[in-house]
């Protein structure tokens, strides 16, 4: 099947990880037999000023391991208080861009949207033009922090009502939308993300001893709602006395100097490393070098990053925000409230004492089993040939 890619943001370069997720599925199909192609629009805010006048524009075409990829750069010159505005703007530019991806590679059979504002308005759009089916996928955590306005809330239940199938990456955020968008809008299905072969490929780990070092690793975008401020009260709560503990920080962001800040005042700098923004393979070494993984985000649509610790054999401790509740089961780890510092301490000694309980081996089997590159296409390729032949 011939499907188009169709995601509200994407990589711009490599190593870029703004909407990494989306481009591993497209790889993904498109290793197991599907032409795949994507069309992406990199509408830069008015914020990035200079860039209106240095950055690029017009189309790049670009054949990204084999995939086909058309993006169009260019500026966002309405701002998110006019989603109307925003949405026709993408229709505007999606439009010229859809047409000359036809052109060169033909009508695909489906367009498959990642998050629907505003990717899916373009979609609607395509699906009235050419009768082309789209299938939504919803990952964005809007919804659940209530950053939307009704304008939006009502241009996503339009287009959610003229999908052919209503995805979400956990069920948590498809009883959300199911909610937010109403029953016109159609049933929401889960459908996850996909973990990457690279962290299932890795030989698993030996579990430390009770009495050894213990090392806890968190991988985030170093913003508000990761909750890294309450993973490191935590951390200082329960083993502010205990020098055999300590705690990696990978990732970067805006609020790194204030929790180094808060890191050096709890009196535990000297335990917590930030080791910035890392590329895929460096996630994967530091993951695998830990004991355990944690989680503490204060909303989350998914967590990959969840997913690629179980991969390599990980126990996991993760906040209830939204998205780890469909992933963690018994054996895997444990489950807290978001925001709630004693219990994400008390979980993490848990864990620390524990660790041995938990089955390497069986955490990445399950992991395999639900989020393996196989596993998820297999559900998608199902979804894409009931839509594309119906009475097949």
């Amino acid at each position: 099947m011939h499907i188009l890619i169709l995601p509200s943001w994407y990589p711009i370069y490599p190593g870029d990880i703004n909407g990494v997720f989306f481009r591993e599925q497209a790889l993904a199909l498109a290793r197991h037999g599907h032409q795949v192609g994507v069309i992406t629009l990199n509408l830069r805010s008015l914020r990035q000023w200079r860039s209106v006048f240095t950055g690029r524009h017009g189309v790049q075409y670009e054949i990204d391991a084999g995939i086909p990829t058309l993006r169009l750069h260019g500026t966002a010159w309405f701002p998110r208080l006019l989603p109307k505005a925003s949405a026709w703007l993408w229709l505007r530019h999606g439009r010229r861009l859809f047409e000359q991806y036809v052109a060169k590679y033909g009508k695909p059979d489906l367009i498959h949207v990642h998050s629907m504002l505003n990717a899916g308005v373009l979609a609607q759009d395509i699906q009235q033009r050419y009768r082309i089916p789209y299938v939504v996928t919803e990952h964005f955590t809007g919804y659940a922090r209530g950053t939307l306005r009704p304008a939006q809330l009502r241009i996503a239940a339009t287009v959610a009502r003229h999908a052919a199938r209503r995805l979400g990456v956990s069920q948590p955020l498809c009883d959300l939308l199911q909610q937010q968008l109403g029953a016109a809008a159609g049933i929401w299905e889960e459908m996850p993300n996909i973990v990457e072969q690279r962290f299932l490929a890795r030989p698993l780990a030996r579990r430390v001893a009770p009495d050894e070092n213990f090392r806890f690793v968190c991988v985030a975008l170093l913003t508000e709602k990761k909750g890294i401020h309450d993973l490191l009260q935590a951390f200082a709560k329960q083993f502010a006395t205990d020098a055999q503990v300590t705690l990696d920080i990978g990732g970067d962001g805006v609020e790194r100097p204030r929790l180094e800040q808060l890191a050096a005042h709890l009196g535990i700098k000297d335990r917590v490393r930030f080791h910035g923004a890392l590329s895929r393979d460096q996630v994967v070494e530091l993951m695998e070098a830990a004991d355990a993984f944690v989680l503490a985000s204060r909303y989350e649509t998914f967590g990959v990053v969840v997913i690629e610790a179980l991969a390599l054999g990980k126990p996991v401790i993760a906040t209830r925000c939204g998205g780890p509740e469909s992933i963690i089961r018994a054996q895997d780890g444990l489950l807290v409230p978001t925001r709630d510092i004693n219990a994400l301490a008390e979980a993490m000694q848990q864990i620390r004492e524990n660790a041995g309980c938990y089955q390497a081996d069986v955490i990445r089997a399950d992991c395999a089993s639900r989020y393996s590159e196989k596993a998820v296409v297999d559900r998608l390729t199902k979804i894409y040939q009931h839509v594309i032949y119906p009475h097949a």
